[in-house]
């Protein structure tokens, strides 16, 4: 017998066979998912990667072509308009208002010691829209004196002045604001903030203008605007009976006015609505009352009789009964039923005795006038439940059910 040698196949039953040919071609299976994974992997990490490259490649193109740069302002002139349409963006861009809630901007301000390049900026639709030529925005930068901003030596990028931090986030500042903040309604739909701009140009130096828009992001007619000043504010507040667009007069005042008369006015809402729940307190007047006749019986002698409505429900059971109008104590009780009540009465009645927890009582199908007042009563008292239903949920009580704890519910 010879030994099987390393190249030379052993003997294996036929079964077995089939077996590791199935778990090798399972397993040749598994690694061509396993290698499209990877491959899928591979793949998107070389996109990813490529991606990356082009914007660090695109990122420090700009870097570079800022870094080569050179504006010169030297016979660069700029319309005066524009130059002060420039500066108020610009110092908008940086302002005490802006910027500390400008996701970009803090950003920018990070990269280079708080340096942005001029063609960073005109990224902002705004400022290109007013000037989009590099060497005219900081012409008008250099021109300005600004205190806010500064230009540098190459003149392709500002800053905010290190000398002008960012004031601290607190109470104190926020009243500071708010009190120079004035609020201005009344101004035409047409307007765009060009046109707000021009209209509080004539009244002082304002820091932060804002255009209050509706859900279609439509201008809805009134303003919020910061002046710089205390002052300004003040004066514009001072001649509010006279500002008018149109000849047609303004609502103006303080921020702080505003919210405490935007606050009392929800809050007189509110309490309308709510004494409109708590309303016609008078007991309900029923004037007409439809109902089926022939459908209600009373009950009398009940004053010293240790009877329960539960008794009355079980003698009248499969009868039609439909409600009953009884608390332990009552002298009488009411019964209605969905059809005749005289046929409710005789199917009960035993030797033509009608007995209710071992006394023998007389009952009579209401009719005429008591039993039309039968049914005023009942719906005079439904409305009556109702009514008090809702003025204890405008209360903001009312238990389970829709009542207080203890109270009686009453049957009708």
């Amino acid at each position: 017998m010879t030994a099987a040698t390393e190249n030379a196949a052993p003997n294996i039953p036929a079964e077995e066979e089939k077996v590791e040919k199935a778990e090798v071609k399972a397993e040749a299976n598994g690694s061509t998912e396993a290698k499209a994974e990877v491959k899928a992997e591979e793949k998107a990490e070389v996109k990813a990667q490529v991606k990356a490259e082009e914007k660090a490649e695109v990122k420090a193109e700009v870097k570079a072509e800022v870094k080569a740069e050179v504006i010169d302002t030297t016979n660069v002139e700029v319309d005066p308009g524009v130059a002060a349409r420039i500066m108020k963006q610009l110092e908008y861009y940086f302002g005490d208002k802006n910027l500390p809630q400008d996701r970009f901007m803090l950003r920018e301000i990070t990269l280079d010691q708080g340096w942005i390049p001029l063609l960073t900026m005109l990224n902002f639709k705004r400022l290109a829209n007013i000037c989009s030529d590099k060497a005219k925005i900081a012409k008008a930068l250099e021109q300005s004196g600004s205190k806010l901003l500064e230009l540098n030596e190459e003149k392709n990028k500002l800053r905010r002045n290190p000398d002008k931090p960012l004031p601290r986030d607190n109470e104190e500042t926020k009243t500071i604001a708010n009190n120079k903040t004035v609020y201005v309604k009344g101004l035409p739909l047409t307007w765009d903030m060009d046109k707000a701009e021009e209209f509080f140009a004539g009244h002082g130096k304002t820091c932060y203008v804002k255009l209050r828009k509706n859900q279609d992001t439509k201008f809805k007619g009134s303003i919020f605007a910061e002046f710089v000043d205390q002052a300004d504010a003040d004066k514009f507040l001072a001649a509010k009976e006279s500002l008018k667009i149109d000849d047609k007069a303004l609502i103006v005042m303080g921020r702080n006015d505003y919210f405490k008369s935007k606050n009392q006015t929800m809050k007189d809402e509110k309490n309308q609505k709510r004494e409109e729940q708590l309303a016609d307190t008078k007991p309900a007047v029923i004037e007409n009352v439809e109902y089926e006749k022939g459908r209600v019986i009373l009950l009398s002698g009940l004053e010293d009789l240790d009877t329960t409505r539960e008794a009355m429900k079980d003698l009248f059971e499969g009868t039609g009964l439909a409600w009953v109008t009884y608390n332990k104590g009552d002298k009488e009780a009411f019964i209605r039923f969905d059809k005749s009540a005289q046929e409710a009465l005789d199917k009960v009645m035993v030797e033509g005795k009608f007995v209710l927890t071992e006394r023998e009582l007389s009952p009579v199908v209401l009719v005429d006038d008591a039993e039309e007042q039968y049914w005023r009563q009942a719906a005079q008292e439904k409305a009556e439940f109702f009514k008090k239903s809702r003025k204890r949920k405008a209360e903001g009580r009312g238990g389970r059910g829709g009542r207080g704890r203890g109270q009686k519910r009453q049957r009708y």
